[in-house]
């Protein structure tokens, strides 16, 4: 994981919107509150203020709290920042142009009624640290043509060239339909495909308005289309970013959470997996790794690993009762050993890994529910309708209440279509991940309800599938068709081995062999308890008891016989050297396959359960 160490500060200061150089990552672009721009290098740690400054006799500049920074697509040394102008500078802020006029309203903030009136120069004014209004908030380079330009105002305006700046043309917002004068633009992105295509996302809570807006233009602006219907209420939009393969795929950040559309935005979905009901105030794609970043306020950074499952979703494919999806790139069968008990403080900290193992996708249009919850969803449809139930039979309540919970599952199996392993998941409709981590089934002796300290031996490289079951009552159906999961080493060792081939059959004799021990030692427990209960009956037996007795100490003798045979004498636990016994062979021999993968020094080891999607 990431750890604390590993962290390093780029500039004092508050924190505002940052950029990095595509290429090279050791120039860093950070700044604090109202324009206050800094270039970091990473290899010599120096800082460089680069604000742009106005000319002599130019009006001053107000720059946003959270003024924007963007890199060019076209030419990582060109770099934009704003004020109500739009600054562009070719060599990392060494110099600057301003290519606009003043893009906002520009009115006299003084001016303004606030609590419903106006104010003289005795009043309570503290605007020194406070934000400038009338600003550029946002700005967006089209990746498509280089000349198309557009700024996005906290004022109520869009303005668009496409000559470079040379020529601005202004949008209001109250010329769009159903968008408030008044809104301030919190994101305009220029569409990765397409010159002409923009989304823009506006905010209106600070006049009392929370409704999401989030308009889209296909023409440079001349006319407009709302993407927010299928939004919920009062879920303002923070951010939009849109997948660099598929056009159709896009992501928002909004007051309480994240959605996904795979149509271009007729219809949004909530991703959830494990993300809080927060502000998600920033959304980032990370395009070698196929990742989708989520930035809190408040609550931190958030990863759903590997993404790529969302890009062959369509409309269609949402109607149909399941999917499932495969990893979208080789799985790295390695793991470190976490053997080091080192410690360096707080600096040893580390964020959480992706899950370990391969990660599968699957989608329900449906849930799978019990008797009971579909009698629960009918009841409160018809109370809703004021058509009141009456209350069901008793054996119809007791049936209920005996009905087995329906199950979703994957079924891995390898190459030669052998058995290999099942994964549980979940039952609810909707997007859901699990990980498989790579093991057998348990092969131990099954004395008690599985739990998470069951894993079997490690699966060997190679070619393995899973496929989508559901399990309700007693019957089984398959949902979706196999997919296919590549595990490939990464690794090789520093002396020559035997190969994965002859590891994974070794390691399978041992976890036989501990399967057999294990089932003796289940079979000596349960007998010691029932020589318990015999004791308790001899001792109450009105008769004559010493054959029975006779008969008693031979069992319990011969039982000791073979459990000392087995796992020693008890009376030498803990008391130095003793005499191997069949239960520290086996020890021995299963140490082989400790350090693989990181995987633990147990008799028995655990099954991954569906883990949350995102990390944080």
């Amino acid at each position: 994981g990431i750890k604390n160490k590993d962290w390093f500060l780029t500039l004092f200061a508050d924190g505002h919107q940052p950029a990095t150089e595509p290429g090279n990552p050791d120039i860093v672009y950070s700044q604090w509150q109202q324009g206050s721009l800094a270039r970091h290098d990473r290899k010599t740690g120096e800082v460089t203020y680069i604000k742009p400054q106005p000319r002599p006799g130019d009006p001053a500049e107000r720059f946003n709290w959270d003024a924007p920074i963007n890199v060019s697509s076209h030419d990582p040394a060109r770099i934009y920042h704003a004020s109500q102008r739009v600054w562009r500078s070719d060599d990392r802020g060494d110099s600057w142009t301003a290519i606009s006029p003043d893009l906002t309203k520009n009115g006299d903030r003084m001016q303004y009624p606030m609590m419903g009136r106006t104010s003289s120069v005795e009043a309570g004014w503290d605007i020194l640290a406070m934000s400038n209004f009338h600003t550029i908030a946002n700005f967006s380079e089209s990746p498509v043509d280089e000349n198309v330009l557009w700024a996005g105002t906290d004022d109520g305006l869009i303005q668009v060239t496409t000559d470079g700046g040379q020529a601005w043309k202004e949008i209001e917002l109250d010329d769009v339909r159903g968008i408030p004068a008044t809104a301030y633009v919190n994101d305009i992105r220029a569409d990765l495909f397409d010159r002409e295509t923009v989304y823009v996302a506006l905010d209106n809570h600070k006049h009392g308005d929370y409704k999401p807006y989030l308009i889209k233009s296909t023409n440079l602006g001349r006319s407009w289309t709302s993407l927010a219907d299928s939004l919920p209420e009062k879920h303002l939009v923070w951010r939009i970013v849109q997948d660099h393969v598929n056009r159709d795929l896009m992501f928002l950040g909004t007051e309480f959470g994240l959605f996904f559309t795979v149509d271009g935005g007729d219809k949004w979905l909530e991703l959830k997996g494990g993300m809080p009901t927060i502000s998600t105030r920033d959304v980032v794609i990370q395009r070698d790794e196929g990742d989708l970043v989520a930035g809190t306020f408040g609550r931190g950074i958030y990863i759903l690993d590997d993404y790529s499952p969302l890009r062959t979703l369509d409309a269609d494919a949402l109607e149909r009762d399941a999917l499932l999806f495969g990893p979208g790139r080789a799985v790295k069968w390695y793991r470190e050993s976490s053997l080091h008990s080192d410690s360096i403080g707080d600096s040893d900290y580390s964020a959480k890994n992706p899950a370990h193992g391969a990660t599968l996708t699957y989608y329900l249009k449906d849930s799978l529910q019990t008797t009971k919850e579909r009698r629960q969803a009918a009841e409160k449809e018809a109370i809703e309708d004021e058509n009141y139930p009456s209350y069901p039979s008793w054996e119809a309540i007791e049936a209920e209440n005996e009905e087995a919970k329906p199950a979703v599952y994957l079924e891995i199996q390898d190459a030669s279509g052998n058995f290999v392993n099942r994964v549980a998941g979940k039952a609810k409709k909707g997007i859901h991940r699990l990980t498989w981590d790579m093991t057998y089934a348990p092969e131990r002796a099954v004395t008690a309800p599985a739990d998470d300290d069951d894993q079997g031996i490690m699966a060997a490289p190679g070619t393995y599938t899973a496929a989508l079951y559901q399990r309700v009552g007693g019957t089984v159906t398959q949902l979706a068709e196999p997919v296919s999961i590549e595990l490939a080493a990464i690794r090789d060792g520093a002396l020559p081995g035997s190969g994965h081939a002859a590891t994974a059959a070794f390691t399978s004799r041992v976890s036989n062999a501990m399967k057999q021990a294990s089932a003796t030692n289940a079979s000596l427990d349960g007998l010691r308890k029932n020589l318990d209960f015999m004791r308790t009956a001899l001792d109450r037996t009105p008769a004559d008891t010493r054959a029975l007795e006779v008969m008693y100490e031979g069992i319990r003798t011969e039982m000791e016989a073979i459990t000392n045979e087995l796992r020693g004498l008890q009376s030498r636990q803990g008391m130095g050297a003793a005499p191997a016994t069949v239960s520290s062979r086996l020890q021995y021999a299963s140490s082989a396959g400790w350090g693989l993968m990181g995987q633990r020094p147990s008799t028995g080891s655990s099954l991954t359960t569906p883990l949350k999607d995102w990390r944080k």
